[in-house]
């Protein structure tokens, strides 16, 4: 049967969504080389604490990034967009949301504003999660993921607005009265530990997930 027309310009738009991806990165690796100048007089020092968790946020985003990124790749390689314009508004407007992520990354040095950061991913995977919900509440079978995937973002999300109170009632509110430091760059860790975990978590997830669907099936007798 012959495509229609809406199916052929479909077809590109998961190029579109890959050149929101790319000029997120390569925004994001700018706005880095301009906090530590690693191109001309490189300021990046170890022993400074604020250098490190802005350069340890930067990178876990990253991992974060990419690894939505790929867990876009394999749905669009499962489920194409067909039939209308919907998912890939949802997965513009998903990864449009990914950049001021990264740029919210630098905040690890701001006592009184990573909650901004933490709060945002929360948002983010609140919204992963409502997406995956929708068939089940308008009552439509057509799923373009799994269960397990909602119940995944729907945890996270609860984690981090937890990982965010905490710092900004600990943190934030107190920080110009009674600054505890050593709190702050606890915390940060931990909620950066925790994005690495997730993201891990989630690439393994998506390679076993390929494996088991491209491996073939047993016959059973």
């Amino acid at each position: 049967m012959e495509p229609t027309a809406l199916s052929k310009v479909l077809v590109r738009l998961p190029n579109l969504i890959t050149l929101f991806f790319s000029l997120t990165l390569v925004t994001g690796f700018r706005l880095l080389n301009d906090r530590f100048h690693w191109n001309t007089s490189p300021t990046f020092d170890i022993t400074v604490w604020n250098d490190v968790l802005v350069l340890v946020s930067f990178l876990t985003t990253l991992l974060f990034i990419v690894t939505a990124w790929l867990g876009f790749s394999v749905l669009i390689e499962r489920v194409p967009y067909q039939g209308s314009f919907n998912r890939f508004l949802f997965d513009t407007a998903r990864f449009s949301a990914l950049f001021p992520l990264l740029m919210w990354s630098f905040l690890a040095e701001s006592p009184s504003h990573f909650q901004v950061f933490v709060w945002g991913l929360a948002t983010w995977h609140l919204v992963m999660a409502i997406w995956y919900l929708w068939p089940v509440i308008i009552k439509n079978t057509s799923r373009t993921g799994h269960s397990s995937d909602m119940l995944s973002h729907v945890i996270i999300s609860g984690i981090y607005y937890a990982l965010g109170l905490a710092y900004y009632l600990l943190i934030a509110t107190k920080w110009d009265t009674a600054p505890n430091q050593s709190l702050r760059i606890g915390l940060v860790l931990v909620t950066m530990a925790v994005i690495a975990f997730w993201s891990v978590n989630r690439l393994r997830n998506l390679e076993k997930r390929l494996v088991n669907e491209s491996a073939p099936k047993q016959l059973t007798t």
